[in-house]
């Protein structure tokens, strides 16, 4: 009798949730276009989060339910599709944007609306530097920038007593800005850089560049590398040369052009992996593949916890004002299933941990957290 009981209060209070008037949160990313997949992969990390949400009874007794815009990743599109969610759906925080113009377009016009912004995937220093004391209070950037990212891997590169690095990244903002935060952050560090080298966007004599660098005689090759990955590795396992290489790398595109023997001392930084032996990360990959065939994005997983992280500020805040829930992020100690906590610096931004990866019996897997 007390179990049916408890049965039916929970069936009641579950109806009684999902009968309320939702909670709005605005999600805007790319949902047409060549970078369509990138951002399914933000709709299906929200999606397991909002799951959990309201499986567990909502917020305020209330369901969560996410309101996308399509922003196709142009400012033209972004800016008036993510106001449509302001004053349509009459969203009351926005997660967004994945598509760095995007994001900056849409910053001013979240401030002046008084609509906390949670940057979850836009990775650039510049969102730090514009967000918080000083600029703008409502913009909330979660995950680590480029800087945040070379600090940690010239930390463990420290550790590992190397003095001098030559640093090679392909063209293109997003790689330039990772190659100038790796050459700041050897300075900060005291190493030398023996090279700075912004590939060709096409035509690169890998076998030429390699032997340019060996004449430097650096410690350490550090990489920031997207479709030269194959032929930089293939000419590295040629020319025979022993120095270990680091940087941001793609482990996947690195074995399949080398060998595991020539990557044997191959180290990288990331900022989510599923490789990460950790029960809670595990759980999600576990549950992203069970939901949808398909292992997480470094992408799914932020916007994951960037909407538990959204639904807790409301829960603490008791209301899903505006201006409550940009109090309730400020003040947010959420723990990341990654380690530490979502705790925010005068810049709206915490300080996340990263990883380290490294070659174990011929796979990639977890060296190290920094």
């Amino acid at each position: 009798m007390i179990r049916t009981a408890l049965l039916l209060t929970t069936l009641v209070t579950a109806a009684a949730v999902h009968a309320a008037e939702p909670v709005k949160i605005g999600i805007t990313t790319i949902l047409s276009g060549p970078y369509a997949d990138r951002g399914q992969s933000e709709q299906y990390g929200a999606q397991i989060a909002l799951d959990q949400i309201n499986q567990s009874g909502g917020v305020l007794g209330r369901p969560v339910e996410a309101f996308y815009a399509d922003n196709a990743c142009n400012p033209e599109i972004g800016v008036p599709a993510t106001k449509r969610l302001i004053e349509q759906e009459k969203v009351q925080v926005v997660i967004g944007a994945l598509c760095t113009p995007v994001t900056h377009a849409i910053m001013p016009m979240m401030a002046e609306a008084k609509v906390p912004l949670v940057i979850a995937t836009s990775a650039g220093q510049d969102f730090v530097d514009a967000s918080g004391v000083g600029g703008n209070d409502y913009a909330f950037k979660t995950i680590p920038s480029e800087v945040d990212i070379a600090r940690a891997l010239f930390r463990y590169l420290a550790g590992q007593t190397v003095k001098s690095v030559a640093i090679v990244a392909d063209p293109g903002g997003f790689p330039h800005a990772n190659a100038v935060a790796f050459a700041k952050a050897a300075q900060e560090s005291g190493m030398k850089v023996t090279a700075d080298i912004t590939l060709a966007a096409s035509g690169n004599d890998f076998p030429a560049l390699l032997a340019n660098l060996k004449e430097g005689a650096p410690d350490r090759i550090v990489t920031m590398l997207g479709g030269s990955t194959a032929g930089f590795f293939r000419a590295y396992e040629a020319s025979d040369w022993k120095v270990p290489v680091s940087g941001r790398v793609d482990f996947a595109g690195a074995l399949a052009a080398a060998s595991p023997k020539a990557l044997a001392d191959l180290t990288g930084i990331a900022v989510f992996t599923p490789l990460i032996q950790i029960k809670g990360v595990q759980d999600f990959v576990a549950s992203y593949r069970a939901h949808y065939g398909l292992t997480p994005t470094q992408r799914s997983f932020f916007v994951y916890e960037a909407t538990l992280l959204v639904a807790d500020a409301i829960r603490r805040a008791g209301t899903d004002q505006p201006a409550a829930i940009e109090q309730a992020l400020k003040t947010t100690t959420m723990p990341s299933l990654l380690g530490g906590t979502y705790a925010v610096d005068e810049h709206n931004h915490p300080k996340m941990p990263l990883f380290i990866l490294g070659l174990r019996d011929g796979r990639p897997g977890v060296i190290a957290t920094e």
